[in-house]
């Protein structure tokens, strides 16, 4: 296992992340980005607590946006169902926030990338580790004409 700078095994901190991304808590997850990059200056650690900040970030824009739309619940028969739709996709936010939290903590503890679908791209664009697709250029040979 890999310390750090202070001593700290560096999983530990995106464990933390991840905890942190889970609870949804962006200030602290962002503020634990920035010692990361600031202080460890270790790309893996970095990428994985980016993803966890990622995360966090896209709970907290999700919620404030159903947040917004907390203005119909002063409709009497409406505000109801709307209350018990947010519910229900906060519900299955949360959900599968926590499945990816739990995949994420499970490949960081054998040493691999968290590989969050998306975040994932977007840590190693941060690091300019861009993916380049590669194309192959088929020859198209045109059917045989018969003889007349």
């Amino acid at each position: 296992m890999k310390k750090g700078n202070y001593g700290i095994v560096l999983m530990f901190y995106a464990f933390l992340a991840f905890v942190l991304a889970f609870l949804g808590q962006t200030l602290l997850c962002g503020l634990l980005l920035g010692f990361v990059i600031l202080v460890e200056k270790d790309e893996w650690i970095s990428k994985q607590v980016m993803q966890a900040f990622f995360l966090t970030l896209f709970t907290s824009v999700v919620y404030q946006a159903l947040g917004m739309l907390n203005i119909f619940n002063r409709i009497p028969f409406i505000g109801a169902i709307f209350a018990t739709f947010t519910t229900i996709i906060t519900g299955l936010i949360s959900f599968v926030i926590l499945i990816f939290v739990i995949i994420a903590l499970v490949k960081v503890a054998k040493g691999k990338d968290a590989g969050i679908p998306v975040f994932s791209k977007l840590a190693n664009r941060a690091y300019g580790m861009v993916e380049k697709k590669v194309y192959t250029q088929v020859e198209v040979t045109p059917p045989a004409q018969p003889e007349a």
